[in-house]
């Protein structure tokens, strides 16, 4: 069993889930829905004393389980203290002997590799390695591509803000691109190509992995990486802007973008007053005014 997050409007949505085998590929499947706030079925008695309040709800659908894995499962949800606490029985439990399980590690796909050997060894070229049996691409034995995501998912969430923006360039191999143009098409042709690979896929929707999966390299590419350079595009559609503010408000282009958003929206205003056809303006003038100061607004933000 595992716990899978799903990106909502209002946040994430959480379910207890399992992974099971459908030819030819694990599929997941929801066993119990846990809300937008798993930590409602957590009661502390204690800074470290605790239980997980859903041993008899699950047993009422056939589902065997104890403190000790719902502990597991719920990691990430308890408190600082009581994490420390459960640490401590992880550890234990986990050193003792465990049966290898044999497996080929071209067997997983190439991206679940990367983005663990990226995870686990910080390594700055994951290719060189990709095809060597480590010990850690045993994580990915008998798991759905849900359960392989939110795994992952969760041990990029443990990243800095640094180790995260390097887990890009490498995962993305985007190191070498200098242009941010050249770079943002290597990553988004990375995405799609992805988002079309059966391998990848493992059985479901191209959407599908798109909105619950990819969807938050998206948005952390393009929101969180340090200082990008502005598209090309965006820097026109700037200038052309700027120009046509500079010539109805009669006020160098040099000087507008020395200014303000707010110095340039007040003399907006003041501009708008004066041509204001109920005190004598020129109709047209004022909704080509108008018109300029909406798409002045729509880069600014």
């Amino acid at each position: 069993m595992y716990i899978s997050r799903r990106i909502a409007p209002s946040g994430y949505t959480y379910s207890i889930c399992e992974s099971y085998y459908d030819y030819p590929y694990y599929r997941s499947r929801v066993l119990f829905k846990l809300g937008s706030d798993p930590t409602k079925f957590i009661t502390y008695y204690s800074d470290v004393a605790f239980s997980i309040d859903l041993e008899e709800e699950l047993a009422k659908q056939g589902i065997k389980t104890d403190q000790f894995e719902l502990e597991e499962l719920f990691y990430r949800f308890l408190t600082p203290s009581a994490q420390r606490w459960v640490t401590i029985s992880l550890n234990r439990r986990r050193n003792k002997d465990k049966p290898s399980q044999s497996f080929d590690s071209r067997e997983f796909h190439w991206f679940d590799r990367i983005r663990l050997i990226v995870l686990k060894l910080d390594h700055r070229q994951p290719k060189s390695i990709l095809d060597e049996r480590l010990p850690f691409f045993g994580k990915l034995l008998k798991k759905s591509r849900d359960e392989i995501e939110n795994m992952i998912w969760d041990m990029e969430d443990h990243l800095t803000f640094r180790e995260r923006v390097r887990y890009f360039y490498t995962v993305f191999e985007l190191m070498s691109y200098v242009d941010t143009e050249e770079r943002d098409g290597i990553f988004l042709e990375t995405i799609c190509s992805l988002s079309k690979d059966p391998n990848y896929l493992m059985g479901l929707e191209t959407h599908e992995v798109l909105m619950n999966y990819l969807s938050r390299y998206i948005w952390q590419y393009f929101d969180l990486l340090p200082v990008r350079r502005v598209p090309r595009v965006y820097e026109i559609g700037v200038q052309e802007v700027y120009e046509d503010v500079s010539q109805i408000l009669n006020i160098p282009v040099e000087t507008l973008f020395s200014l303000s958003r707010k110095d340039i929206l007040k003399m907006f205003r003041i501009k708008l007053k004066e041509l204001h056809p109920d005190k004598g303006g020129d109709h047209e003038a004022f909704i080509r005014l108008r018109r300029i100061m909406e798409t002045f607004l729509k880069f600014h933000y």
